[in-house]
């Protein structure tokens, strides 16, 4: 059981398990953002060309989706404190080691070891921040774990630019401390909830698999949505529009950072709020506005032809991916209702699977064709993720499955 807290305001119903998750959220954050900016400093240092230095900062991505399903079926055997554990101490060797590296094959190997225990640690995360939190909650609590996450992500590459001048093993090392000292909040603020799922295995109910839970409109319209949200706004969005900005709007490159921590704050600020509205109107009203907002978005940064509409875009994107997130993390938790580890991971499966498959698939539909052909297919998959919604049920604070 969760531990209750007597808070009134937007705080109340949160459990002291998500609020935990939260700080250890933002932790890991800090650090990886930290450590991003040294990676191809690094690697040059090892005397290594732009294409083993793309492999390395490909490595972490393409471990946490081949291990995302192995991730999941060890959640439902092990449980998430284990499992949360165990991915915040593989994050901390494999950081630590990378740090110590001296040449490229073994900081590849490092960084894969680091996208291990990522995907570890965020199924277990999500899973318990689901499970430990009511239903007529899950939408705020999902909000201020991924709150917490952006912050930290927004943060730790400016404090990581700084490290890089000192020394670029340094922000390894510290990335290291940070998921270290996030494992051990962990294991002592978390512990307790081993004896509890000792004491759990035997009378909880039989974990819901993956293709019971693909049977229901809901967990359909989350997992496409996901994928969407994955492909359009943490694939292309940080990989083509860049380019976009760069040879069809004319723009100096100091505005694809500016742009992008437009989109980025305008998606943290409003996820404690988005996640408020998704308990209250309901999970499907809040997805089809989130995946409105970022079609309009599309259409914005395509129709306006300049960079007004290109920064008004960002800010758009940024508040449609806050609704989408949220609600489409209240509808997995809703499905699992308790241990779903491969329900948890599927869900997380389709975010990664789509920022692998939108940087490649639209840059060549925009290098072979037009940007118009490549940022038009993009808005067409979120029509299509719209659709999927469209199918489910209009639930609020759902205790039965559509």
């Amino acid at each position: 059981m969760a531990k209750a807290t007597a808070d009134t305001g937007w705080l109340a119903g949160i459990s002291t398990e998500v609020r935990c998750l939260c700080v250890i959220s933002f932790i890991s954050a800090v650090g990886f953002g930290i450590q991003s900016p040294a990676i191809p400093v690094f690697g040059q240092a090892l005397g290594v060309g732009s294409s083993m230095i793309g492999m390395i900062i490909a490595a972490f991505p393409l471990a946490r989706l081949l291990m995302a399903w192995p991730g999941g079926r060890l959640l439902n055997r092990w449980g998430e404190y284990r499992v949360l554990c165990a991915g915040l101490g593989l994050m901390t060797l494999g950081s630590v080691g990378a740090g110590f590296s001296t040449s490229a094959e073994q900081l590849l190997a490092l960084r894969g070891l680091c996208g291990v225990g990522s995907i570890l640690y965020s199924v277990s995360a999500m899973s318990l921040m689901l499970r430990t939190t009511a239903a007529s909650h899950r939408g705020r609590a999902a909000g201020l774990f991924m709150g917490a996450y952006y912050v930290g992500t927004v943060t730790g590459p400016a404090i990581g630019s700084l490290f890089v001048g000192m020394s670029v093993r340094l922000p390894f090392f510290i990335y290291g401390a940070g998921t270290g000292a996030a494992a051990l909040v962990a294991a002592l603020l978390l512990r307790h909830l081993r004896q509890a799922q000792r004491a759990s295995n035997s009378d909880e109910q039989v974990p819901v698999s993956f293709p019971q839970a693909l049977q229901r409109a809901a967990y359909r319209s989350a997992i496409a949505s996901n994928f969407a949200i994955g492909f359009a706004v943490y694939g292309v969005r940080v990989s083509v529009l860049p380019l976009f900005l760069l040879t069809v709007l004319n723009q100096p490159a100091k505005w694809i950072g500016i742009s992008l921590t437009i989109g980025a704050l305008s998606q943290t600020l409003l996820l404690p709020k988005a996640g408020q509205w998704v308990d209250t109107w309901g999970r499907k009203p809040s997805l089809m506005l989130g995946l409105g907002l970022v079609l309009s978005s599309y259409l914005v940064i395509q129709g306006g032809h300049s960079l007004a509409a290109y920064l008004a875009g960002l800010a758009l994107m940024g508040l449609g991916t806050a609704f989408c997130t949220t609600a489409a993390a209240a509808i997995a938790g809703d499905t699992a209702n308790g241990r779903g580890g491969t329900v948890i991971a599927g869900y997380q499966m389709a975010a990664d699977l789509g920022m692998v498959i939108g940087p490649v698939l639209i840059g060549v539909l925009a290098e072979r064709y037009s940007y118009a052909l490549a940022l038009g297919c993009t808005t067409g998959l979120l029509v299509l993720a719209a659709l999927t919604t469209l199918a489910m049920a209009h639930t609020k604070n759902p205790v039965h499955h559509p």
